[in-house]
């Protein structure tokens, strides 16, 4: 960016932008100079990173203050906050992540997630009646303790995760496959809409108007789990996408939770089967879930605080 007044969030914007979003050269050149994304851009557009693509080193040339005032522009206009790396707002355990979004569109509020009992809940669009009665209970019940549920807005299992979590009054994280403004899954706008309203947020690291690509789901799965302290597979296939989930939880340290199969002859099942053959906690309530993260000490003072 050639603008010498250019705004913390431009700048951010700007290198989003560039580099284009989970980019590991990213955090790699941020690392460089003490994540301060001024003098990274400044060094990315001034071509003093040798290890940027031919792609990247074009975009760096053309991208100017214009393309970063209509993203800006978009977001207002629909009440799209902006959360950047440095930001106070982003969520401790999403930035202690590996490669972690630079930029967060948020529609709703993630503020206070560091000090709450936050649980990812993932599982097959592909559901049996048996998932769908699991997800409820197991939901609800973690919800009225005061659990923040964060799944991935998916059809099946995922949106049966956020709507048992507002049917029991709480507070539920989508994180998107696609920007913001984009309306995927269809037929999700007034689940995304009472999630926000209800004191949630639906969020992406994509661009507004990214349409959803099946290439991208794999890196947004590491935010899925990033922002939580453990994941919970409900029911999976051996080829579920949602196993891609636990592989991140597993790289972050994050605990991983499975609902044992109600038939160990179905394939439906297989991909749970083989997570608890693997070492998941397997969850036949949600104590079992509580007592791991309490044992691991992450939850100790809260849950004590909740419990009386």
């Amino acid at each position: 960016m050639s603008e010498t007044a250019a705004s913390s969030v431009e700048i951010w914007l700007w290198l989003l932008m560039v580099m284009t979003p989970h980019n590991p050269k990213t955090t790699l050149i941020l690392s460089q100079y003490d994540y301060n994304a001024k003098v990274a851009a400044q060094a990315v557009r001034d071509g003093e990173i040798p290890f940027l693509s031919e792609d990247e080193q074009r975009r760096a040339a053309e991208i100017r203050s214009g393309a970063v005032q209509n993203v800006l522009a978009a977001c207002e206009e629909q009440n799209i906050d902006i959360i950047t790396l440095d930001d106070e707002r982003y969520p401790k355990l999403l930035r202690n992540i590996e490669n972690p979004p630079i930029v967060l569109f948020c529609a709703g509020d993630i503020s206070g997630l560091d000090d709450v009992f936050t649980l990812s809940v993932v599982g097959t669009r592909f559901a049996s009646d048996y998932g769908f009665s699991v997800t409820k209970s197991l939901v609800s019940s973690l919800t009225k303790l005061g659990a923040v549920i964060t799944s991935g807005l998916a059809v099946g299992l995922d949106s049966a995760a956020h709507k048992a979590c507002l049917d029991a009054g709480g507070r539920t994280i989508g994180v998107c496959g696609c920007g913001i403004l984009v309306d995927y899954p269809k037929g999700n706008g007034a689940l995304k809409r009472k999630m926000v309203e209800q004191g949630g947020a639906v969020i992406s690291e994509l661009l507004p108007f990214t349409k959803p690509s099946s290439g991208y789901f794999q890196h947004r799965n590491r935010i899925i789990s990033g922002l939580s302290l453990g994941t919970l597979v409900l029911e999976a296939g051996e080829n579920s996408g949602c196993l891609l989930t636990v592989q991140h939880a597993l790289e972050q340290g994050r605990e991983v939770f499975a609902v044992p199969p109600h038939n160990i002859l179905d394939a439906r099942f297989a991909g749970t089967a083989a997570l608890i053959r693997d070492g998941a906690v397997p969850v036949f309530s949600y104590i079992d879930i509580v007592r791991t993260l309490m044992k691991n000490g992450g939850l100790t003072d809260y849950l004590k605080n909740v419990l009386g």
